[in-house]
């Protein structure tokens, strides 16, 4: 046992405050060292402990990653909470352009496309294959149309009915278009998603407390004679606990960092049959991964996960050991 380690059993009172906090800042040093040592002592044991939690914090943050990527792809589809305004028969071109310049106005709007009426009827002659008959027709009969897009945040369904019942009291509108089942279908479907993110987030945060919780408890039992000797000397169960808790840090800190691998390389993996299906739709999609504020925090919650496993558990089993 190194002085180092007896003379923080009990720091000396009588030292200066400075004297105290560089012994204090020492002994932290060395136990963070001695935690990557015992790490380091058993590599492939306890790489696998870290691959095992790494791939625990994997499945929840890998289903999170899907689902902001299914909400920027929903966000980003136009005909998900489109709406389509019908106005009144004959009405002229500057009238459409100025009733289309004051719904642009609405700061819940992002866009919005006026569709004339002759437009209109040559893309349904065009698709639906009845262009001879069409062209027998002595007047148009489609009216105006403006195509609004809700802004981000204004999607959701509540959202989109607000805005469906306040353009629908606009002047020259004779009709409003949302196809507000499809946009709940959607929002439910990411809800539940949501839900089930959380739930396997909860589930898997408490194994990874498990794992670290049984890993810290056999590296108790295999230094309880140390930790016998060193109670003898008058060392208190805080001094006793802080290698344990340094291990269960690394623990995290490496999972985290496994787990962050593990996510670039799967999104890597993915990125080209993605493209090809959003290609196969005509869309730009690309799924996106986690910047860098993400990807601190997950390594930061991998840590405090494995710090707190550590602590839940080495402060029971040490209370158990006493010297003979």
């Amino acid at each position: 046992m190194s002085p180092d380690r007896a003379s923080g059993a009990s720091l000396n009172q009588g030292a200066s405050l400075t004297a105290r906090l560089k012994m204090l800042i020492r002994l932290h040093k060395l136990e963070a060292g001695r935690g990557i040592r015992d790490i380091l002592s058993n590599p492939f044991s306890n790489s696998m402990t870290a691959l095992v939690i790494a791939i625990a914090l994997a499945l929840p943050a890998g289903l999170q990653i899907m689902l902001d990527n299914g909400k920027h792809l929903s966000q980003s589809w136009d005909g998900a909470s489109r709406i389509s305004l019908f106005l009144t028969v004959g009405l002229s071109q500057s009238q459409t352009n100025q009733l289309a310049n004051q719904i642009r106005e609405n700061l819940a709007v992002e866009t919005v496309e006026a569709i004339h009426p002759s437009q209109a009827l040559a893309d349904f002659a065009a698709s639906s294959g009845f262009s001879e008959a069409i062209a027998e027709l002595d007047s148009n009969p489609l009216p105006p149309t403006l195509v609004v897009q809700p802004a981000e945040g204004y999607t959701d369904p509540a959202a989109s009915e607000k805005l469906l019942a306040q353009f629908q009291k606009l002047e020259h509108v004779k009709k409003a278009k949302l196809d507000l089942d499809w946009v709940k279908r959607l929002f439910a479907l990411l809800n539940l998603a949501e839900k089930l993110a959380a739930a396997l987030g909860l589930a898997l945060g408490v194994a990874v407390l498990l794992i670290v919780g049984n890993t810290i408890r056999l590296s108790v039992q295999n230094r309880r004679e140390e930790i016998e000797v060193i109670k003898l000397i008058g060392a208190t169960d805080a001094f006793i606990r802080r290698p344990f808790l340094y291990t269960g840090f690394w623990y995290g800190l490496f999972a985290g960092i496994l787990c962050w691998m593990i996510l670039e390389v799967s999104l890597l993996w993915l990125e080209n049959p993605v493209a090809a299906l959003a290609s196969s739709y005509q869309s730009q999609f690309k799924v996106s991964g986690l910047n860098l504020v993400q990807s601190l925090q997950l390594i930061s919650v991998s840590c405090i996960l494995g710090l707190l496993g550590s602590w839940l558990s080495v402060g029971r089993h040490i209370k158990q050991i006493e010297p003979k």
